[in-house]
């Protein structure tokens, strides 16, 4: 049954449509969560700049009724929750760093807005569908209530070069009324400063599916969370993190200098002055750091200095009693999910136009990511020539990126982990789908492929579908600086082994553990560490990169365009998986040498006849533009793709094995109605939101909800209403449907059950 508590944030907050005429704006009431009394200090760093960070130091309650404003980094430390209500809207600031100028460098590193949970702290943040909980920048127009929810200041205390200073802070908006007292207030009406200092580009037109609305990202940080599971990172060839202990990491809180051995952990980018709250990783798989559900999370990405950008969505040694699922992650200006080892699982995820790649796993990760999808390059012309206004370089890299260990050893657990039911579609083949063209007019940037991997990394992949990717559909790697070197013997550290290797002993991972990920070991092997299967690749490699080798056959638009209107012929084993890449090396300063990829051992693995991957057949979803992504997109699959005849997913993990079809939907466009997205009309289709009513069978739960003809259906249950695990999947009728628990009985304990439609 749909959740109505969006009712509630109407009644409450005076939401409607935002205007930009003075004192025709509700009263909205705003928290600087630095102010929040007794339930915060403040920590600083020291050192050449001085930036401050709020640590939360008792469990909290975000709730609906009002905006909170995220004017640094907020810490969840350990042993605090902090729980966000349905609905409830989210503003961080960047500090020192202009829209719209192009800066690459923060002034203050280490200060925009993003929120950090700690090792030991928890984020339970559970929206609906009806009333997510939104993440955004302070510059973000379009969200229930429009402007009226843009504050009036913001860099409180902090003076930027080249703005409008009001008591030390910054002027967002003129002629409002109400009382500002101590970052707790309640104002309305005024209007938005358009341009404060030349600085502010604030727009109504944020609200449509303009391109104002796709040109911004870096506005503000992101989530963060730091768990106690397993990392690789740190351990010689060879060992075993598992069972060796960590080495803690040592940190200088006056310089931020690190020192000493570290090992099984990963420190978190930016927050080195906080050294009690800045890693994450350890011995405890079942690990809980909360639970994540209906965020939308836009326009993060904020750059800390030169190649340091947050994240999304940011998981460091994240155990697998974690719960993220229905996420969106939108115009992010670098990774939107990235995790640092641990298991912990994603579904029902969206990641559309980051910066750099959608899904960025590294140091052992383990999880299972199921119901992805990953959309790239946000221009708007249908022809593929004109372009949103975003910086191209920010138009998005590798579909997925996936390392092992960084250092030149193959230590365990190996990164291995379950991608299922996922749509990668990549940067397309418009004038800005690579990094440029060169005076002739063709392309010379790359590679733009799919799914990246290097380091000793790999993945299984499953019923996935891989598009669009003009430089190939897989670059799987090693640090052999020859391409025609095709001898196996010489992958040293390589991702090639795990892809066409086959490992006798080490169990599921590498490391001992049975293929369930628990702590019971065993040796015996839990199939390959790298693989495609039921995966349909269409349309990749289609465009030449002089940079690399790839033998695409276009080189430019036009050329492609005019083969494209007339029917592209089939892609060649060449153009899908070239044999050659720039890829920067660990150890390697500069993407000058061309080394191996894509071995020929590697194209057999993957073309292999019972591997049932399928070349260049559209899986029957509603026809995308090859140049661009930004309207009416529909990702359910038809015919063939709908009903997979040889679907072989594994059941561990809480994967929906009974998932046989290609892609993350099959009926149920489960992403309208709550994403950022589906508001700026990218997404079309349904979403299928069933009635449900729980009754008794004696002492049995029986589920009855209301269904749809063909349409497959997942019941699922939970005691505390965050973690959820399958009853059944179940084929639906027109009208309504029944299904018992066989395992839970009623008055055991508090059950909580929900029906997805697939």
């Amino acid at each position: 049954m749909k959740n109505k508590l969006i009712l509630s944030i109407l009644a409450v907050v005076g939401l409607a449509a935002g205007g930009s005429q003075a004192q025709t704006l509700p009263p909205v009431t705003f928290v600087d969560v630095a102010t929040l009394g007794d339930g915060v200090t403040v920590a600083t760093s020291s050192g050449t700049t001085k930036v401050n960070a709020t640590v939360l130091t008792r469990n909290q309650r975000w709730t609906r009724d009002r905006v909170y404003i995220l004017a640094n980094n907020v810490i969840v430390p350990n042993n605090v929750t902090l729980t966000i209500e349905p609905g409830t809207l989210i503003r961080a600031e960047r500090h020192s760093r202009g829209q719209g100028t192009g800066t690459e460098a923060a002034v203050t590193p280490a200060d925009p807005g993003a929120l950090v949970v700690a090792r030991g702290g928890k984020l339970i943040a559970v929206g609906t569908a009806d009333a997510p909980i939104i993440f955004t920048s302070i510059d973000d127009v379009n969200v229930p209530g429009g402007e009226a929810t843009v504050p009036a200041f913001e860099n409180r205390g902090v003076v930027a070069d080249g703005t409008i200073i009001v008591n030390g802070q910054r002027t967002l908006r003129t002629g409002y009324s109400g009382t500002v007292t101590d970052g707790q207030y309640t104002i309305s009406g005024g209007s938005l400063n358009t341009a404060v200092g030349g600085v502010r580009n604030y727009s109504t037109s944020w609200a449509s599916a303009s391109a104002s609305a796709f040109q911004h990202d870096g506005l503000w940080g992101g989530i963060v969370l730091c768990g106690k599971t397993t990392v690789n990172r740190g351990y010689s060839s060879g060992v075993n993190a598992v069972t060796t202990a960590i080495s803690e990491p040592s940190i200088n809180t006056t310089t931020g200098a690190i020192s000493g051995t570290q090992a099984g952990v990963q420190l978190v980018e930016g927050m080195a002055g906080f050294s009690a709250y800045s890693w994450g990783g350890g011995d405890e798989e079942n690990d809980n750091s909360g639970t994540l559900r209906f965020i939308s999370n836009r326009y993060g990405g904020y750059i800390i200095a030169q190649d340091v950008e947050l994240n999304s969505f940011s998981g460091y040694g994240v155990g697998r009693n974690t719960v993220m699922e229905f996420l969106e992650a939108f115009n992010n200006a670098d990774d939107d999910f990235e995790f640092w080892g641990g298991d912990v699982n994603l579904r029902y995820a969206i990641s559309s136009f980051c910066g750099d790649d959608g899904l960025d796993t590294d140091q052992g990760y383990l999880g299972c990511v199921q119901f992805f999808v990953q959309l790239q390059n946000n221009a708007v012309g249908t022809d593929g020539s004109s372009v949103s206004g975003r910086s191209t370089s920010n138009y998005g890299d590798s579909l997925t990126e996936n390392d092992g260990p960084e250092s030149n050893n193959s230590a365990v657990p190996y990164s291995t982990y379950t991608l299922a039911n996922a749509t990668l579609i990549g940067r397309g083949y418009g004038d800005w789908a690579r990094s440029g063209l060169n005076a002739a007019g063709n392309y010379n940037g790359g590679p733009f492929a799919g799914p990246n991997f290097k380091d000793n990394a790999g993945a299984r992949t499953y019923n996935s579908l891989i598009m669009d990717n003009p430089h190939g559909a897989v670059l799987i790697t090693d640090r052999v600086t020859s391409p025609s070197d095709n001898s196996f013997s010489a992958a040293g550290n390589s991702s090639i082994n795990r892809y066409a290797g086959t490992r006798t002993s080490g169990g599921f991972d590498g490391a001992g553990r049975s293929n369930d990920l628990s702590t019971t070991l065993t040796n015996a092997p839990g199939g390959p560490d790298g693989l495609y299967n039921n995966t349909w690749f269409f349309r990749n490699g289609y465009a030449v990169s002089t940079a690399v080798g790839v033998n695409g056959a276009y080189s430019n638009r036009t050329a492609f365009a005019t083969a494209f209107a007339a029917g592209l012929p089939a892609s060649t084993t060449a153009n899908r998986f070239p044999t050659s890449h720039d890829r920067n090396g660990r150890g390697s300063s500069t993407n000058t040498s061309v080394n191996r990829a894509n071995t020929p051992a590697v194209q057999a693995e993957i073309s292999k006849t019972n591997n049932y991957n399928v070349f260049d057949t559209y899986p029957g979803l509603t026809a995308i533009s090859p140049y661009h992504r930004l309207s009416g997109l529909d990702f359910r699959v038809t015919g063939a793709a709908k009903d997979l005849a040889n679907s072989e997913l594994p059941s561990y993990r809480g994967l929906i094995s009974e998932a046989s079809f290609v892609g993350a939907v099959r009926d149920n466009m489960w992403m309208r109605g709550w994403t950022i997205g589906d508001k700026l009309g990218i997404y079309s289709g349904t979403q299928i939101i069933p009635d449900v009513v729980v009754s008794a069978n004696g002492s049995q739960p029986v589920i009855t909800f209301g269904g749809e003809a063909g349409v497959k259906y997942v019941v699922e249950v939970s005691t505390d209403n965050k973690t959820y695990t399958k009853v059944a999947t179940h084929p639906g009728t027109a009208g309504n449907n029944t299904v018992t628990d066989p395992v839970n009985t009623v008055g055991s304990s508090p059950l909580f059950y929900r029906v997805i439609a697939l």
